[in-house]
C-alpha cells in the first residue's frame, strides 16, 4: 500500500472514532439531562438518527445540531418506545421467576415459549430504533419491521450480538472505555447491518 493511502486510510480511521467517541459523549449526556428516565429514549433515537446519516454517506452533518434536533422532536416517542422495552424486559423477567414454580413438562414447554418470546424481544430492541429513524410508520409496523429485520438476516443479528458481547466485556475489563464507546459502536454495527434491508424496505415504498 502506497504510504499515502496508508495515511489517508489511518486518519479515515482516525476521524471516524473521533466521530464515534463525540456522539457516545452526546448519548450519555443527553441521558443524563433527561434524567435517564426521560432522557434514555430520545438520546438513543437521537444516536441512531445520526449514525445512520453517517451510514449512508452524509458525512458532512453538523452532528450537535442533528443530534438536538432530533432529540427534541421525537422526545416523546422515543421515550414511549423505551418504556415500553423496559415493561417487556421486565414482563419476560417476572414470567421466568414464574414458570420456576412448575416442574416436569409444564415447566418444558412453558420455557420454550418464553423463550420464543425472549427471541422476538431481543429482535425489537436491536431494530426498533434503526426503523423508527428511518421511516414514518404506524406504532405495530415498528414492531412487525423489528422482527422482519432480524429473521431475515440473521448472520447480521450474530454479528450485532458478538459486538454487544465484546463492548460488554471490553467495558468490565476497561471500564474507562464506558464514556467513548459504549453505546456509539453497537449502534453503528446494527446501522451497517440493517442498511441494506432498510434500502429495500425505501424502494418498496418509493415504488408503491
Amino acid at each position: 500500500m502506497p504510504t499515502s493511502n496508508l495515511f489517508s486510510y489511518l486518519y479515515s480511521m482516525c476521524e471516524g472514532f473521533t466521530r464515534l467517541v463525540y456522539v457516545n459523549l452526546l448519548w450519555i449526556l443527553f441521558s443524563v439531562i433527561g434524567l435517564l428516565l426521560f432522557g434514555i429514549g430520545p438520546a438513543t433515537s437521537a444516536m441512531f438518527t445520526v449514525i445512520r446519516k453517517w451510514v449512508v454517506g452524509q458525512e458532512d452533518i453538523n452532528v450537535f445540531q442533528t443530534f438536538w434536533q432530533a432529540y427534541k422532536q421525537d422526545f416523546w416517542k422515543a421515550n414511549a418506545i423505551m418504556w415500553i422495552l423496559v415493561l417487556g424486559a421486565y414482563l419476560l423477567y417476572i414470567d421466568f421467576l414464574f414458570i420456576g414454580n412448575f416442574g416436569g413438562l409444564v415447566t418444558t414447554l412453558l420455557s420454550g415459549l418464553l423463550l420464543f418470546f425472549t427471541l422476538l424481544y431481543l429482535l425489537i430492541l436491536v431494530y426498533i430504533y434503526p426503523i423508527f429513524v428511518s421511516f414514518k410508520l404506524k406504532p405495530l409496523q415498528y414492531v412487525k419491521y423489528a422482527i422482519h429485520f432480524g429473521l431475515s438476516s440473521p448472520m447480521s443479528m450474530l454479528t450485532i450480538i458478538g459486538t454487544a458481547l465484546f463492548m460488554y466485556y471490553l467495558i468490565i475489563f476497561i471500564p474507562a472505555v464506558f464514556p467513548f464507546f459504549s453505546g456509539s459502536v453497537i449502534s453503528f454495527v446494527i446501522m451497517k447491518q440493517a442498511k441494506q434491508i432498510i434500502k429495500k424496505i425505501e424502494n418498496k415504498h418509493a415504488t408503491a
